[in-house]
């Protein structure tokens, strides 16, 4: 992921949520509808299945063109354009994608209702640009664009709730595999399907700052209507990874979710702290310490390079040979990598022996069993929560139910107690 995104990537799940912008929409489908057989693009006329898909294509790239516009930046709309990616079978097909998502965007530019500003290039994991698109001459002509109504638009559930994928592309950009679908499948989709079924009948703003949007961290459009979530499992495996994307509260800055309001009132962040290790103990069957695990010098020096090196070993796969990054400057100059980790397992020698063992994305899998359960039973008990990946953002007055429930959740796994959920109001 860039460390500065100048592009929003395009999402196909927007959708016109107005009958005004249904109709705008329609005119410009209906205009390439035309422009194709005028032209000879098309020597027949679309059957009615393929009509369908192509107005879904326009609908999805004209609502995304009306929120890169409602952004008032410079930034572009990064659209796929590989032939892997459109071209997904099964359950993780989009109707959106195909070849007429490409003749669509072709013809666009054509008309001039929008400019194709890069061409993508993938070179290595590192080194790739998306294709990038934005609005051009003619497209106000036709969409509510001045201003860009964005509030008109609305945010659809993806095709699949439970996604799987290769590698440990966690982002949910890249293309997924299909898998055979399972009762313990169905079971997820549920849970998932009623947690953005309570979220989208929440009542969740984002407050203060002008009338505009703006992209988050992710290169992802930061507007109150996106609260459907996904949950994407890594590696190809069910019991790596499973947390949870999607929502805009996902997308924020850290100090910028103190904007959001649910049921009118600021929010608090109620979190577990140091949960990672905490899931290794439980893993070693270990009594839990007190204090702060990444406290490791027992005085507060260097905790970030601690936390950082510890996650560390318990993702790496064998011995780790060099310092993650951004660490080495939190130690004392010429501190030695295995010197560290020597210390580090002295501090903690119950799961030590975890340390290179890869085990990291099967703690993600707890962690996110653990939230997805807890947000559940928030739920049920009425109270709103946006679930981050070892955290909920619930109303300050239901802070406090929110801690016990989380507590509560973790002794009942652990199998015994231990003060580790902190609240965190932020002042406004």
């Amino acid at each position: 992921m860039d460390d500065q995104l100048n592009w929003m990537w395009f999402d196909p799940q927007f959708r016109a949520g107005t009958d005004d912008l249904a109709a705008a929409v329609k005119l410009v489908a209906d205009l390439l509808i035309e422009y194709e057989l005028a032209s000879g693009i098309r020597k027949r006329a679309r059957k009615l299945p393929d009509k369908r898909k192509f107005y879904v294509a326009v609908e999805a790239l004209a609502c995304n063109l009306l929120l890169l516009k409602a952004t008032e930046g410079d930034a572009k709309l990064a659209v796929p354009r590989s032939h892997d990616f459109l071209s997904q079978k099964g359950r993780n097909a989009n109707p959106v994608y195909g070849q007429h998502f490409i003749q669509a965007v072709d013809m666009m530019a054509e008309l001039e209702l929008i400019k194709k500003d890069a061409t993508g290039f993938r070179h290595s994991d590192r080194h790739k640009m998306p294709s990038l698109i934005s609005g051009a001459l003619r497209l106000p002509d036709y969409l509510p664009l001045d201003p860009p109504d964005w509030r008109s638009v609305k945010r659809i559930d993806d095709p699949a709730l439970i996604i799987k994928k290769e590698g440990k592309d966690e982002d949910g950009r890249a293309p997924a595999v299909d898998f055979n679908e399972t009762a313990r499948t169905k079971q997820w989709t549920r849970q998932i399907g009623c947690i953005n079924r309570f979220l989208q009948n929440a009542q969740i703003e984002i407050a203060g700052g002008p009338d505009q949007l703006a992209l988050g961290k992710d290169g992802q459009i930061v507007a109150p209507f996106r609260r459907s979530l996904r949950r994407i499992f890594n590696n190809g495996k069910w019991g790596h990874g499973g947390r949870l994307a999607g929502g805009f509260w996902m997308s924020m800055e850290r100090g910028e979710r103190k904007r959001i309001r649910i049921e009118g009132e600021p929010i608090a962040e109620v979190d577990y702290r140091q949960l990672f290790p905490r899931l290794a103990y439980v893993r070693a069957q270990a009594e839990q310490p007190d204090g702060d695990i990444y406290d490791v010098q027992g005085d507060k020096t260097g905790r970030d390079g601690w936390k950082k090196l510890m996650n560390a070993l318990l993702f790496a796969d064998g011995p780790l040979k060099n310092w993650p990054k951004e660490t080495l400057q939190q130690f004392p100059v010429g501190t030695k990598l295995r010197d560290a980790i020597e210390m580090l397992c002295q501090k903690h020698r119950p799961i030590a022996p975890l340390f290179g063992t890869g085990l990291g994305f099967e703690l993600m899998r707890a962690e996110s069993d653990i939230i997805i359960d807890v947000t559940t039973q928030l739920f049920k008990q009425g109270i709103t929560a946006l679930p981050l990946h070892d955290a909920v953002l619930v109303a300050e007055s239901r802070a406090v139910a929110a801690q016990k429930v989380m507590q509560d959740e973790f002794e009942r796994r652990a199998g015994c107690g231990c003060a580790i959920v902190k609240i965190k109001i932020t002042p406004e």
